[in-house]
């Protein structure tokens, strides 16, 4: 086995470049199926990254770099998104090593970073939340109980087939709720989204314009 996967290491020093599979399958020479086994290969040693172009179309970036890394959360977030003109690009970003990090810690790292790109990307991530206690714990320990609940709504609105938040979220939501009007992001608050304002008496960044990759 080591013998196979010194092979695929060499063959990857070789191939650092970014892919699609036609254009990888023509850098080494071989057909559709052999291509992929190859990425297949070389992604179980930790040099590929799938991300998506135009169109949803896979592109492999093949780098000896990726097998030192982790996984950074904007990558956790980016495989959840439907169009690749909402995807986060961020050179600053945080690396999880040795495991996958959760959608619901990915959440949370988007709504820390005060940012509307994060928050615009946010809001699919309520499709794939399974573990509602873990999210509220996560988002209770950085004071952001009021801020999810908030942004679950508006997923709600705009997103596809969003599950539903279990009540007692919504109830422990409901009791930290502040006295006075909050900011997610200092200075902005909504056009049309005032009732979700009013209801968690917090000032929401965003308008129904900045979502509208999601409706495409």
């Amino acid at each position: 086995m080591r013998k196979g996967t010194d092979k695929y290491e060499k063959l990857a020093e070789g191939l650092q470049g970014v892919f699609t599979l036609e254009t990888f399958a023509e850098k080494i020479k071989a057909s559709r199926n052999r291509a992929v086994y190859v990425i297949y290969r070389l992604r179980k040693l930790g040099v590929v990254k799938t991300m998506y172009g135009a169109g949803r179309k896979r592109v492999y970036e093949i780098s000896l770099s990726n097998k030192r890394k982790g996984i950074s959360y904007s990558e956790r977030i980016n495989e959840a998104l439907p169009s690749p003109a909402i995807k986060i690009i961020d050179s600053g970003d945080y690396y999880v090593y040795g495991r996958t990090p959760s959608y619901e810690e990915a959440l949370i790292y988007a709504l820390k970073q005060k940012s509307v790109r994060y928050l615009i990307a946010s809001l699919v991530l309520f499709r794939k939340i399974s573990d509602w206690s873990l999210l509220y714990r996560l988002a209770k320990k950085e004071g952001l109980v009021v801020e999810v609940a908030a942004v679950y709504e508006i997923a709600r609105r705009i997103i596809r087939k969003v599950r539903k938040m279990p009540k007692r979220f919504l109830h422990l939501a409901e009791k930290k709720r502040a006295g006075r009007f909050i900011y997610i992001l200092k200075g902005i608050s909504s056009d049309d989204f005032k009732d979700i304002e009013k209801k968690w008496k917090i000032y929401i960044p965003l308008n129904r314009a900045d979502m509208e990759e999601y409706s495409r």
